[in-house]
């Protein structure tokens, strides 16, 4: 395995920082409008910065992969909000859409994203179908030449900022998995609405979704029953989206942590002449590049357009999501009483890793799959009857 980056690599790095620190950070505020997130996305377009690897054919750049990964990481490391549009805008549910979506869903949903004029959510969570994500209990039953959902989603993102929603939903009456398909649903339709939103550690609202006989046509379901693990074979490229953005914080937070422990000073001398200080620093080094080594073979073994291999997700999942909170966490210790406060960015880095642990699959689920793997045996979590 080569592990070095090759020329056009290091220039797409450099190229998104640049774009990153001189006109993208400057548009960004603390608490982003409708307006002003959409201008954003818009520039972002501008700059050929969204639908990263999806298909050319449909207005994407038709990137490899771990090309799109560095680039979500590096708009991460800029400012949270860039690595988010980026990610939704390249490995998030639009994925889905350009892997499974006929020609006419690409066109009517990937173009325009790629464009910034739109952008997706997706809906998979329920109150009781969380971690047992196939427990799921909303329906949707064709009549006619629509759709009619019933039910209800929780912790989605961007709902405010999105103009769908691709909903996972049960598609026949067995019972079973194989009923679940997923429908893209307009946030305009009549009978759907949301909450407020609920606000995350990260500052970041999360919806309740409601369907009440919310009609959609049948045309924009992207898949039918039978389709949940097609469904989370793209959903693997997602995850990895999110497993980027989580090393694109940890990094900044040992950068910042790196730089401070050369300014701050205390008993005449730097504070980074002081070996416990060397050893943190040293840790997080160690524990940065292993997480960003992990994450780039899963993208790598994908090849430019194939998908990621479950249980190389699932490996780089797991250490990410805690060496990126350890980061973090050490940063602020080497903070101190400023790296506890919110003028320093290093408390609301924190927050946004703590979520990698929960959100994409706990990494207790993901544990589970890795062991099924390696015991190359089913292991269900389910209760016997």
């Amino acid at each position: 395995m080569d592990f070095q980056f090759s020329a056009g690599q290091l220039e797409l790095i450099k190229a998104a920082k640049e774009v990153g620190e001189r006109k993208l950070k400057p548009m960004v505020t603390e608490s982003m409008s409708v307006e002003a997130l959409h201008g954003l996305r818009r520039t972002m377009a501008e700059q050929g910065l969204l639908g990263l690897n999806l298909p050319a054919a449909h207005g994407g750049l038709e990137l490899p992969l771990l090309d799109t990964l560095l680039v979500t990481q590096t708009l991460q490391k800029c400012a949270p909000i860039l690595g988010g549009i980026c990610h939704r805008s390249s490995t998030g549910a639009v994925g889905a859409i350009a892997e499974y979506g006929t020609d006419e869903q690409r066109e009517k949903f990937v173009r325009p994203l790629c464009n910034g004029e739109i952008g997706i959510s997706i809906g998979i969570t329920e109150p009781e179908a969380g971690s047992a994500a196939t427990a799921m209990k909303t329906r949707g039953e064709i009549d006619g030449n629509e759709i009619v959902l019933n039910g209800r989603k929780q912790f989605v993102s961007f709902v405010n900022y999105n103009q769908y929603t691709l909903v996972y939903c049960r598609i026949g009456s067995t019972g079973r998995a194989s009923d679940i398909g997923a429908v893209i649903v307009p946030h305009d339709t009549p009978g759907f609405s949301h909450s407020n939103g609920t606000l995350n550690m990260a500052d970041e609202l999360l919806f309740e979704l409601y369907f009440d006989d919310c009609r959609v046509p049948v045309e924009n379901i992207l898949i039918d029953g039978g389709a949940f693990g097609k469904l989370i074979s793209v959903y693997n490229a997602e995850r990895l989206g999110s497993i980027s953005r989580m090393i694109g914080s940890a990094e900044a937070s040992y950068e910042y942590a790196l730089a401070y422990s050369k300014e701050r000073r205390q008993f005449n001398r730097e504070i980074s002449d002081f070996q416990g200080i060397q050893w943190m620093l040293a840790e997080m080094r160690v524990k940065l590049d292993a997480a960003k080594l992990l994450t780039y073979r899963a993208a790598a073994n994908a090849g430019a357009k194939g998908l990621p291999n479950p249980t190389e997700v699932s490996i780089a999942k797991v250490f990410v999501a805690k060496a990126a909170k350890e980061i973090c966490d050490d940063a602020i210790q080497i903070l101190g009483a400023n790296g506890y406060t919110r003028e320093y960015p290093l408390a609301h880095r924190y927050a946004e890793v703590r979520g990698g642990s929960i959100y994409g699959g706990t990494m207790q689920i993901h544990k589970n799959m890795i062991a099924a793997a390696i015991l190359e045996r089913k292991i269900s979590q389910w209760k016997a009857d």
